[in-house]
């Protein structure tokens, strides 16, 4: 009798512990979900660009659970948009201390380095994100950034060096040009300028931030002074033709290209520009007259061949069109805005397997094409392919409403490779 009492106390020991137990996981599945609430409206703050709302939400999930690799990334988001980058990189290293293999943390990780000018350790960083997901493309796209600004970085600064004559504020507006921080880079011209209203630099890059902005009338008053000081700098003309074009002041675009080639004929930039203006305008003759014309100077000017392409497109010409797309890609076979043309040149003429041969490569290069899915699923139709015609359709309107979706959700990834990334 004895040794059965001590067997069932042996048992109820197990049970009670094993209660606690559950208990235990029950909570630290709680905590996680709270924090993971917050980590999520956290994030939504974050693509409504309400920073501070964020952050308060981010710091919450972390006093629930601090080990969340997750929210310490994001919350190096929220710092990085602020420009807080020391913050910034404190949290991304807690997100990578969490979880060595964060591939996004160490991305975002390179980005705040890359602000800071520590562009050794931002290549490391970005290095270490592909290893651990080889196809993060976002990653790539940013290695190479910080290989381009570390080299950008180093010439500035031989360059000051052997030109002290140049405003230091020129110098930061630069910088901070080449990493598309354009507001502050407009406030660092301004101030040069503000100082010295004869310095050609800051009014000429001060048109190339506001540019950059789609404030074409403030680049253009830039511009405009940059050639009251200096009316020879070319450069300055071609950009202000460039802006009166962005704007669709064609005549006006026309005439400073014009200008720029009665004392540079030679210019093959401003011909293709005056081109491509007398494409907006509607002569299409005269464009085609001055693609060739570059072309013939640059047997590789790409842009020209497409642009070529696009006119004689227009003007039903579909073989020639054709012979234009096909030379482009001999230069960059993997364009899959030429492949998209050729085809729809391939379909003008009837030519509709050699249409969906290109259709197909515009998919397989970029599969949320919908104008490339729906040519293709038409030219599927023209063959009486009705099931891959079906196919394809279907495939437009999914991506379709998936871009719908994302546009009334929170969206956790950015298409600019210089942003950081949220996860969730």
């Amino acid at each position: 009798m004895k040794k059965s009492l001590f067997g069932i106390g042996i048992i109820l020991c197990l049970l009670g512990c094993a209660s606690q137990t559950k208990k235990h996981e029950a909570h630290k599945s709680d905590e996680y979900q709270l924090a993971m609430q917050f980590n999520n409206l956290g994030a939504k703050y974050v693509n409504k660009n309400m920073l501070d709302e964020a952050i308060l939400c981010f710091k919450r999930a972390l006093l629930i659970k601090p080990d969340f690799a997750e929210v310490h990334n994001n919350l190096g988001v929220a710092y990085s948009r602020q420009k807080m980058f020391d913050e910034a990189i404190e949290e991304f290293t807690l997100a990578i201390k969490f979880n060595p293999d964060y591939s996004k943390a160490h991305d975002n990780l390179g980005f705040a380095y890359r602000q800071k000018n520590l562009f050794d350790k931002a290549i490391a960083e970005h290095n270490l994100a592909l290893k651990i997901n080889p196809k993060d493309m976002e990653a790539k796209k940013n290695l190479d950034l910080a290989n381009e600004e570390k080299k950008i970085y180093e010439k500035t600064k031989t360059y000051q060096i052997a030109n002290k004559g140049i405003a230091p504020g020129n110098i930061t507006g630069y910088n901070q040009f080449v990493r598309g921080f354009f507001d502050e880079a407009i406030l660092s011209f301004k101030k040069v300028l503000a100082e010295d209203s004869s310095d050609i630099m800051a009014s000429c890059y001060l048109g190339d931030a506001y540019s950059m902005k789609g404030m074409l009338d403030d680049a253009i008053s830039a511009y405009k002074e940059t050639l009251s000081k200096d009316p020879s700098n070319v450069l300055a003309q071609l950009k202000l033709g460039d802006a009166y074009l962005g704007k669709g002041l064609c005549d006006e675009a026309i005439y400073e290209y014009e200008k720029i080639l009665k004392a540079h004929p030679d210019n093959t930039r401003t011909m293709y520009k005056l081109g491509e203006a007398y494409a907006d305008k509607g002569f299409l003759d005269k464009a085609v007259i001055l693609f060739n014309k570059a072309i013939a100077m640059n047997p590789n000017f790409s842009e020209a061949y497409d642009k070529l392409g696009m006119v004689y497109l227009q003007q039903g010409f579909y073989g020639e069109a054709i012979s234009a797309w096909k030379k482009l890609l001999e230069f960059n076979p993997s364009s899959s805005r030429a492949h998209f043309h050729l085809g729809l040149a391939y379909a003008s003429k009837n030519m509709t397997e050699d249409a969906i041969t290109q259709f197909k490569k515009t998919v397989g290069a970029d599969p949320t094409n919908t104008n490339a899915l729906y040519n293709l699923a038409y030219a599927y139709e023209e063959k009486g392919m009705i099931d891959e015609a079906i196919t394809e359709y279907k495939k437009a309107i999914k991506v379709n409403s998936d871009v719908q979706g994302q546009n009334k959700k929170s969206v956790d990834t950015q298409d600019d490779p210089e942003k950081v990334i949220v996860t969730k």
